[in-house]
């Protein structure tokens, strides 16, 4: 998954031939104010200042990987951290040397920085060329003779203020935004927009965004926006070419002023975003976080001088080198500035949004695409409709109807032969979103579900759907006011009608294996009008997923009609690194009231809810808690990453001491639940008879597992002892993968 990612990142700056929409105004600058600002940055820009000739500093990088869902934030399954040192000087020579590593992720990948082949960081923004993520500052000509390795993987941007930009850029704007002061200047800063001409030469990469300058001294502050190659020949291994991945990589390069005197890099934000027609709203996301500190800065040896000043490039085409100390120095480094999962914690795949191409923008023309609303639209299989495969279309109105969207997804159940879809339509105000949704779902019956719990796509393939399934129509209005977080935290409103019918296994046993399937359980039929009342606070942190900080869900839910009750659900979560000590928790509880209590509203806990050692939805009733958590305390002992090849690399082994509890409590506490267990039972069928599961009874207290042992590879490898807190419990080793709560 992991190389995967980490190719599509690469490619979204080197083989992303999507021309950039141009502007319509074909004039180079928008005023003669601003072809004066910038002729003099690209001046002051050109050569670095006489008076730099080196410097040493220090980087903390964090690397992760996800992906963006609009209904649920950013979900985070890994978080590399990397310190490293670099040095450079103003011939261009740079070297980044990594000193420390460690890492945490849900399951185990391979080490991302075995795909680096130079050095990530940008050391300073001086020259006529960018180099991206990999490479080097340059002039735009290699020298003769040195092809090879890093040549092939750096990627050249046109500088904004290069000696050529006028045949590549256009300018706007060049207002003062804000000024800002370093001790006791002022400094103004101006900002100037960035575009394409609609006539770029083929096979040139460039920028598209926002530059802020310092307007007294024009050196640049900031460069925030994205980088696309234009035209030019596909790569032999045009991997989004061949999914049909749409990527776009954006950059977010911070200069401070060191000793009053040079602005150099303080903090860069690498991300490459790529989305794709079968995954539907959703992007993958790769960042990287970098902040820089402790400059040592050194005068040239000797007096500067250059041929031809005002035109020469005064770095030249040299390296830039990506090593690594020994191993025995990186098990040892324990210097970290900043403790895991902080720098990325605090920034959103949305931040970008603003500054997107025009496939990505909710402006610009109407626009209709083949697209799902989540992946799971495009093919899964359960044990209710086999194999289900559909087609998903949605409609962006943008500047037709600004904020409309309207999607389509219907599809067809092969076993069940029954056909299922839904349409809805969204319309987006600031930070107001109505929407109406109207269709036929098949909707899972469990219980305190996690973030990235979506439902059976391909498990049931082998025998293995440990779900329960609701068949439902509904029409539903709804409006959320989102929060202003950036995170996914919202309050929403749904109202509406329903109607639930029992769902019928329609296939005995699975394709692989010959499993047998259990049937589905009972739900009480009939119509209902429901009302919905949710507020979510960061949703991102759920305690499985690698983002640190602390998340939370107040829902409320009632039926009216022929199904009338009460549903309320609380959720807390959290997760928490300092040091060598990581804690991560999820808590929830919920209660149902009502005078008949739908069976499919119950809450069910078991080995499939978090409590190993149980049967699956052994315990049920009106009322339940569920608690999960998990501490870990890493040993600074064998923290190097491994080396398989030269590009697949392990994580550290980096062993934890790792101690976690699951514990579940299941009551009934009124007729109409007992009434509601006792029909708790599957769908009667008699020629499934024999694979009936056990009926459900309360859990006559809490029941818990607690686990201890070690963790490796940032807890994604578990070897852990396991006991049921009962007397009559008894140990179990366990191995497990992956770091789920």
């Amino acid at each position: 998954m992991i190389a995967l990612l980490f190719a599509v990142a690469m490619q979204a700056v080197s083989d992303s031939s999507a021309r950039p929409r141009p502007v319509r105004d074909t004039l180079t600058y928008e005023s003669p104010a601003l072809r004066v600002i910038i002729t003099e940055a690209a001046r002051f820009n050109r050569r670095v200042p006489a008076s730099l000739g080196s410097y040493r500093a220090h980087m903390e990088s964090e690397i992760s990987i996800g992906s963006q869902r609009p209904d649920k934030g950013e979900l985070s399954v890994s978080v590399e951290q990397v310190a490293s040192e670099l040095t450079w000087n103003r011939t261009g020579a740079f070297e980044q040397r990594i000193l420390g590593y460690r890492s945490q992720s849900m399951g185990l990948q391979f080490a991302s920085i075995g795909f680096f082949r130079n050095a990530w960081a940008v050391p300073s923004l001086y020259g006529n060329r960018l180099a991206l993520l990999f490479g080097r500052d340059t002039m735009s000509r290699r020298p003769p003779g040195r092809r090879g390795r890093n040549d092939r993987a750096t990627v050249y941007a046109v500088h904004p203020f290069a000696d050529d930009r006028e045949r590549v850029y256009q300018f706007r704007d060049g207002d003062t935004v804000q000024v800002i002061r370093v001790g006791e200047r002022a400094i103004p800063i101006v900002r100037v927009r960035v575009e394409p001409r609609s006539d770029v030469p083929d096979a040139t990469v460039i920028f598209t965004g926002e530059v802020d300058l310092d307007a007294t001294r024009k050196n640049i502050v900031r460069m925030r926006g994205y980088f696309a190659r234009v035209g030019g020949p596909k790569s032999k291994f045009d991997l989004l070419g061949q999914a049909r991945l749409q990527g776009i990589a954006f950059v977010e390069l911070v200069n401070s002023e060191v000793e009053q005197a040079f602005w150099l890099p303080s903090y860069q934000r690498f991300e490459a975003q790529a989305t794709a027609p079968f995954i539907g709203d959703a992007r993958a996301v790769f960042r990287i976080v970098s902040h820089f500190r402790s400059y040592d800065i050194t005068a040239p040896s000797g007096r500067v001088t250059s041929s031809a000043p005002t035109l020469a490039d005064t770095l030249q085409p040299m390296e830039h080198r990506l090593s690594f100390a020994s191993a025995d120095s990186m098990n040892r480094f324990a210097a970290w500035r900043t403790d895991l999962g902080t720098l990325s914690s605090g920034v959103a795949a949305t931040d970008f949004d603003d500054v997107a191409p025009d496939l990505w923008k909710v402006n610009g023309p109407p626009r209709t695409t083949v697209r799902p609303e989540r992946v799971h639209d495009v093919v899964h299989f359960n044990r209710i409709e086999g194999a289900w495969t559909g087609l998903g279309i949605t409609r962006q109105f943008r500047d037709q109807l600004p904020g409309l969207t309207v999607r389509a997804v219907a599809g067809y159940a092969w076993s069940e032969r029954a056909m299922r879809g839904r349409t809805i339509v969204e319309y987006q105000r600031g930070r107001l979103r109505y929407g109406a949704r109207i269709g036929r779902s098949l909707d899972i019956t469990n219980d305190f579900r996690v973030a990235f719990d979506s439902g059976n796509a391909t498990g049931a393939l082998f025998g293995v759907d440990d779900y329960d399934y609701v068949d439902r129509r509904s029409a539903m209005f709804s409006v959320a006011r989102l929060l202003a977080d950036r995170f996914g935290s919202a309050v929403r409103l749904d109202v509406g009608m329903a109607d639930d019918r029992n769902a019928v296994v329609s296939m005995a046993q699975a394709p692989i294996g010959r499993r047998s399937f259990p049937a589905n359980r009972m739900a009480l039929e009939g119509r209902y009008a429901r009302t919905a009342l949710t507020f979510e606070w960061r949703p991102d942190i759920s305690g499985e997923l690698m983002r640190i900080g602390y998340g939370g869900r107040v829902y409320y839910e009632r039926g009216d009609g022929d199904l009338t009750y009460h549903r309320v659900e609380l959720r807390g979560a959290m997760r928490w690194n300092r040091g060598r000590v990581t804690i991560a928790g999820r808590a929830d509880a919920g209660q149902v009231f009502g005078s008949v209590i739908p069976p499919q509203q119950l809450f069910e806990l078991g080995s499939s809810e978090a409590l190993p050692g149980y049967g699956f939805k052994e315990f049920a009733g009106n009322r339940a808690a569920l608690f999960r958590g998990m501490a870990m305390y890493r040993f600074n002992v064998w923290t190097a990453p491994l080396r398989l090849t030269q590009r697949f690399w392990l994580p550290s082994p980096s062993p934890a001491f790792a101690v976690g509890m699951q514990a579940g409590w299941a009551d009934v506490s009124t007729a109409a639940a007992r009434v509601a267990l006792a029909e708790l039972t599957p769908v009667p069928d008699p020629t499934l008879l024999a694979l009936w599961r056990p009926v459900s009874r309360p859990s006559d207290g809490v029941r818990a597992t607690i686990t201890g042992g070690v963790r490796f590879f940032g807890g994604a490898v578990g070897l852990l002892l396991a006991r049921p807190m009962e007397q009559s419990g008894k140990w179990r080793l366990m191995l497990t993968f992956g770091q789920q709560l």
